[in-house]
């Protein structure tokens, strides 16, 4: 049934079989759905198919959510293509979230679900955090840059506006409070200053004849929106929460010395953004 209503058509015009099933199919049938036995945390996988026919169609999101809520189960489907280890959950009560999942080396039928962004009703043990994956596939647009790479047209290498680019994530992040749950791990906002350290180098690095006035400008545009949005400590709140010292911290760039106004990195953290005070800003 909740095939044909998926898909509008009549039951007769649907399957559902074993994937090693063959001689019982209903071979007439528009929208099939194989099924295969799983091992571990999840208990089944689906394969829904829909023939060219068939006029409507719903989306993957659409399917599953139907699913979930006719079996009151959570339905796990495929959600970027970069992480193939998370997915996203189509829940029994009509919500979306994340979990990763994964599989052992030997691509064998079992899964374990390894963590979660909201609660799992029919896995209640499974542990509820944020996932750096989510962080990382958050799309933030970077107009400050596409500007700048459109100004200096070919005179600046790929590299130098990929790094850029990730800058200007980093500082949209600040002024926007670290969306899509306000929170950002310390080790991915390490990454994010290394990267910065890249692009000064690769700034330098340009031959004389490249002018890239527009790049260098943007770059600038973008410190100053840093500076905006971060306090001077010395390094110290990133140092505590990697718990390891960093290493040359003194002579380091300024940005390695300051730190976001509300700190992204507690799991129960949720902010908004604002700039810092004339006062208590530092260079």
């Amino acid at each position: 049934m909740i095939l044909a209503e998926s898909f509008h058509v009549v039951l007769a015009q649907t399957d559902v079989s074993a994937g090693s099933e063959w001689e019982d199919r209903n071979w007439d049938a528009v929208v099939t759905c194989e099924y295969e036995r799983l091992q571990g945390d999840l208990n089944w996988s689906l394969t829904i198919y829909a023939a060219h026919e068939v006029e409507h169609r719903p989306t993957e999101d659409e399917l599953a959510a139907s699913v979930a809520q006719r079996l009151s189960t959570s339905v796990f489907t495929s959600w970027d293509a970069r992480f193939p280890w998370v997915r996203k959950v189509a829940l029994p009560d009509g919500g979306l979230t994340l979990a990763r999942v994964l599989q052992p080396e030997d691509d064998g039928p079992t899964y374990i679900v390894d963590a979660a962004e909201s609660e799992l009703p029919d896995l209640p043990n499974v542990p509820v955090m944020h996932l750096p994956e989510a962080v990382r596939a958050y799309k933030l647009d970077t107009p400050i840059t596409d500007s700048a790479e459109k100004g200096d047209h070919a005179e600046v290498t790929s590299d130098v506006v990929d790094l850029s680019r990730n800058w200007e994530r980093l500082c949209s992040r600040l002024s926007s409070g670290f969306p899509p749950h306000g929170w950002f791990p310390a080790d991915l906002y390490r990454e994010d200053l290394q990267l910065r350290d890249r692009l000064g180098v690769a700034l330098d690095g340009l031959p004389a004849r490249v002018a890239a006035d527009t790049t260098r400008d943007a770059v600038a545009q973008l410190d100053e929106c840093y500076r905006r949005f971060t306090l001077d400590d010395d390094g110290l709140a990133l140092s505590s929460a990697l718990d390891e010292e960093i290493t040359d911290l003194p002579s380091l760039p300024w940005y390695w010395r300051r730190r976001p106004l509300i700190l992204p990195w507690s799991e129960s953290v949720e902010q908004e953004a604002a700039p810092a005070d004339d006062e208590t800003r530092t260079h």
